[in-house]
């Protein structure tokens, strides 16, 4: 994968460059991750499933303390 950040550096995406190996299963083919402040950020998942069929999966995580 590959990642370019944000002008503002709150944003890093990541998307599928290359793949050493066998996608017979599938692959993560992009992902991106957002600092919301210093105690939160999100996460965006894409997988590829074998026929092109897509999975996505997003998270708020948060720090306790």
């Amino acid at each position: 994968m590959v990642g370019k950040m944000s002008p503002d550096g709150k944003t890093v995406e990541f998307d599928f460059l290359d793949v050493s190996g066998s996608t017979q299963k599938g692959l993560m083919n992009h992902a991106v991750f957002t600092m919301v402040d210093a105690n939160h950020h999100t996460e965006e998942w894409t997988y590829v499933l074998p026929g092109d069929k897509t999975l996505s999966g997003h998270a708020d995580l948060t720090r306790t303390k």
